[in-house]
């Protein structure tokens, strides 16, 4: 039955789909097992599919142009503002929601993020474009978050910037940009950091960036571009 399951599943959402019901499931069964006296639970000896989906995604250049030129005519221009601090801090949507007034420091380039992923906060390194963005909003009187928008309002906006920005490049005839709708929010991450390995910063110094606290889970995010790593490779040969 339940080999059959999974199959059916199969049918219709992805392995680690999958894979992530049948971790759910696995504790229970074996809990109703020892209860009901069983040698063991049906599951051990059911193989739950395998699979890495992991996201390997670069935003090239006309990406970028295309997506943020329909990104700033949102109603919000705090959309826009809010997108291009995420691609250059590699913050996450929730983390830029929750940045505070009170944890930014302009001398020093940084926002305290007290609640971050790693369990320790960390500090969001800004760029002198990030810095300039937080410095161009208005605080008023009761605010505490810098960013004064909604996760609900910026997915929206994300998304409807980026269908205009795919039908753009299709009237313009851009059959290299289909990809363009197919972009993430969490796509600004995985470019900011490996924007850094682009430029030969080491691991240590992109995990101080990124805030990861281990080397594979920084690795997931590191995506060379080929075209570089060819003409490396090349220059290598050649012995220059």
């Amino acid at each position: 039955m339940f080999e059959d399951w999974i199959a059916e599943r199969l049918e219709i959402v992805k392995p680690n789909t999958v894979l992530r019901d049948f971790t759910l499931l696995k504790p229970i069964f074996a809990a109703a097992a020892r209860k009901a006296g069983l040698k063991y639970s049906p599951l051990e000896h059911i193989r739950p599919p395998r699979a890495i989906d992991e996201r390997v995604r670069r935003i090239k250049a006309d990406e970028e142009e295309f997506l943020f030129g329909e990104l700033s005519s949102a109603k919000d221009p705090l959309v826009f503002l809010t997108a291009r601090f995420a691609l250059e801090t590699g913050c996450r949507r929730g983390e830029c929601l929750r940045l505070e007034w009170q944890d930014f420091d302009p001398n020093r380039g940084t926002i305290w993020l007290r609640d971050a992923k790693n369990g320790r906060g960390r500090h969001i390194l800004l760029t002198l474009v990030a810095q300039n963005i937080v410095e161009s909003l208005t605080r008023t009187g009761g605010d505490t978050k810098i960013f004064q928008v909604t996760g609900n309002a910026l997915k929206k906006a994300f998304e409807n910037a980026r269908g205009r920005a795919a039908k753009r490049a299709d009237r313009l005839g851009r059959s290299d940009l289909p990809g363009v709708a197919t972009l993430r929010w969490h796509d600004f991450r995985h470019e900011a950091i490996s924007r850094c390995f682009d430029a030969g910063w080491t691991s240590e110094q992109v995990m101080d960036f990124s805030g990861h606290v281990d080397m594979k889970g920084l690795l997931r995010y590191r995506h060379p571009k080929v075209d570089a790593s060819v003409a490396r490779l090349r220059a290598l040969a050649a012995g220059t």
